[in-house]
């Protein structure tokens, strides 16, 4: 798009939301989620969809662990048939 075209509000922007606000919908659902949450037990709840449903548990977690993890790892002495073992209950359980 060259210059020319390039659209140019006529007035500075008034009213509506702040940038980074919430929702009032997205809150309303938050919320009720929370309650919902600390209605079943919380916590213990967690534990025990941990123990019972390990997949959905494992789906709760990747969409609140960060997507990158740094670090190193020392001193780790497996086969490559721990290894293998390892990966295998990863993505059965996951």
């Amino acid at each position: 798009m060259t210059k020319e075209n390039e659209f140019k509000p006529k007035r500075q922007k008034t009213g509506g939301r702040k940038k980074g606000t919430a929702n009032k919908t997205t809150t309303v659902l938050k919320d009720a989620i929370v309650n919902a949450f600390e209605k079943v037990g919380g916590e213990k709840y967690l534990v025990e969809v941990a123990k019972t449903d390990p997949k959905t548990f494992c789906s709760l977690l990747a969409r609140v662990l960060p997507m990158d993890v740094n670090g190193v790892v020392k001193n780790v002495n497996l086969t490559a048939a721990e290894a293998e073992m390892i990966n295998k209950t990863l993505e059965k359980e996951c």
